[in-house]
């Protein structure tokens, strides 16, 4: 009797439970009836971009920066306390501050500095930036362009900094249970590390004798072929 599969479904972790740290960077956009206050508050917050795609730097020398303390500060507002809120809390936080002040206010806020590293035995490695608000593993080991034929699938290195601690873990993507994890939907500043196979070092090893033999033969070649000629 074939067995039945049972479909499982998984509270999906995303950037929104995120709780923003001194020196992350916010893009914040106002949207309200008053055009003069918006286009004020928007001016050092709004999205930049450049034809072909966005402008990272741009992106980033726009938004609002968080302080040492904690805060960020904005037109109208002031100063406003934003550490270890989430980006929904924050919008929330800044509708209710902006109540005072405009009809019918409401905000966007979006973290602008979530990107994450990839690095290893991948096509491409190197430093992701993440503009939908989450991204799993699976989906930033294909936007580096999958493992290369000699990358571990099953022990993928992860490094993720916590405000308390940094943590080292290892995942084996080739499970099914990965969907569950705890590290399958990645935060900011999240590095996958792809370890190589023992077979890669073993076919370095190979090819390093390989080339080792070529050489000795050719050396032995050319010895026997002066012995030759000095014996004629």
């Amino acid at each position: 009797m074939q067995d039945k599969v049972r479909d499982k479904t998984f509270d999906s972790y995303s950037t929104n439970n995120y709780k923003v740290r001194p020196f992350d960077n916010l893009s914040i956009k106002l949207n309200s009836f008053e055009q003069s206050t918006t286009g004020e508050f928007n001016s050092s917050g709004a999205l930049g971009s450049r034809p072909g795609g966005v402008d990272n730097a741009l992106l980033y020398l726009s938004g609002y920066m968080v302080n040492q303390a904690g805060n960020i500060r904005l037109p109208l507002i002031g100063d406003i306390k934003v550490v270890d809120l989430t980006v929904d809390e924050i919008k929330d936080l800044i509708d209710l501050k902006l109540e005072e002040y405009l009809k019918f206010p409401s905000v966007s806020v979006k973290l602008t500095n979530f990107r994450v590293s990839v690095l290893g035995e991948v096509n491409r490695p190197g430093m992701q930036y993440i503009y939908e608000g989450k991204v799993t593993l699976l989906q930033a080991l294909s936007q580096a362009g999958d493992l290369t034929d000699f990358g571990n699938r099953k022990n993928i290195k992860l490094i993720r900094e916590t405000k308390e601690k940094t943590i080292s873990t290892y995942i084996d993507i080739t499970k099914p249970d990965l969907i569950s994890s705890e590290y399958y939907f990645l935060m900011p500043n999240d590095v996958l590390y792809i370890e190589p196979l023992k077979a890669k070092a073993s076919n370095v090893n190979t090819r390093v004798v390989g080339v080792a033999l070529s050489v000795i033969s050719v050396v032995i070649t050319t010895v026997n072929l002066i012995v030759t000629i000095n014996n004629k």
